[in-house]
């Protein structure tokens, strides 16, 4: 590998990124999160292995928790738009027909429901919900793939040095071989 190079990228991580990059922004709960301020942090800079391995575990952690906080939002979301489809049902299941005075069959409750404003209103927020909980995970996981090459373009470099290799205390399970 060229230690000269100021970025490292795997395959795998460039799919996330990629995965990632599709959008511009997104938002869990109130707080709006911006592509152009996240994609940065996603690169790996040989050059500068120190400080992003001093951040890379905070970043992980606080994106596995924004996943679970996501999760969660759209938990509510979906619980909240089910309680808007039954109660809709019902209401337009009650509500005779203007030309025949009998009340709706199925299938045209169902349609008068996905044809209303609200059911749009509804399918756009569990959508935004649905990608969400998806783009915080996928951030939590490329914050994984990136710890991981982090310490392994260590163990490159520190190989090429000729030195030592160094198995950290976070490191012990996945070290293939002992101290040189």
């Amino acid at each position: 590998m060229d230690t000269n190079r100021n970025v490292v990228r795997v395959v795998a991580f460039e799919d996330l990124l990629d995965r990632v990059g599709n959008f511009e922004s997104f938002k869990i709960g109130d707080h709006v999160y911006q592509s152009e301020y996240l994609l940065p942090q996603l690169v790996v800079d040989s050059s500068d292995l120190v400080s992003q391995t001093a951040l890379v575990a905070g970043h992980a952690t606080y994106w596995g928790l924004e996943a679970c906080r996501a999760r969660r939002f759209k938990a509510r979301a979906e619980a909240a738009y089910r309680q808007w489809r039954d109660r809709t049902w019902l209401e337009i299941k009650q509500t005779p027909v203007e030309d025949t005075g009998k009340t709706p069959t199925d299938a045209h409750a169902e349609k008068l429901m996905h044809t209303s404003e609200e059911y749009g209103s509804w399918r756009g927020r569990l959508d935004d919900a649905q990608e969400s909980a998806e783009m915080a995970e996928a951030l939590y996981e490329a914050f994984k793939l990136k710890a991981e090459m982090i310490r392994t373009q260590e163990r490159l470099l520190a190989h090429e040095a000729g030195g030592p290799f160094i198995v950290v205390a976070a490191d012990r399970q996945t070290a293939s071989r002992e101290p040189q």
